[in-house]
């Protein structure tokens, strides 16, 4: 058999990745002096406060805005139980006078005294049963 003569083609090295770029930072470089700030890259001055740091520190930040709005929203329904468990209370000792008011109100010498405006009486007399006898039928 012949051998395969050809060489291979060796592969070409891929590029190197390109560095990250702040494009937030950058933009904000544009409008604000931040350099003067977190230093540049001149010899002797050298970044004081590295760039690629402030996406982390705003993702911290981030976290404990949300961790501090969940606490809040805690806070306001635990505050809104309390308020709604009082007001079940008072409509509960509201409904028991009113009951209780209710039930007086059924009693027969209550009933007596407001029927009285109206110009009935009370029969003093015991009702009587009637008996009906049977007659014999043919």
């Amino acid at each position: 058999m012949a051998e395969n003569k050809r060489k291979p083609k060796p592969i070409p090295p891929k590029p190197p990745k390109k560095k990250r770029e702040y494009h937030l930072f950058n933009w904000l470089n544009k409008f604000l002096p931040l350099d003067r700030v977190f230093g540049d890259n001149l010899p002797g001055h050298e970044e004081r406060l590295p760039v690629k740091y402030f996406y982390y520190f705003g993702w911290i930040v981030l976290l404990l805005v949300a961790y501090e709005r969940i606490g809040f929203q805690s806070e306001q329904y635990v505050r809104n139980s309390i308020k709604l468990k009082k007001e079940v209370d008072d409509l509960r000792a509201e409904y028991t006078s009113i009951h209780s008011e209710y039930m007086k109100s059924r009693k027969q010498s209550v009933v007596i005294e407001k029927v009285k405006t109206e110009g009935l009486q009370e029969n003093l007399i015991p009702p009587r049963k009637i008996h009906i006898k049977a007659e014999e039928e043919d």
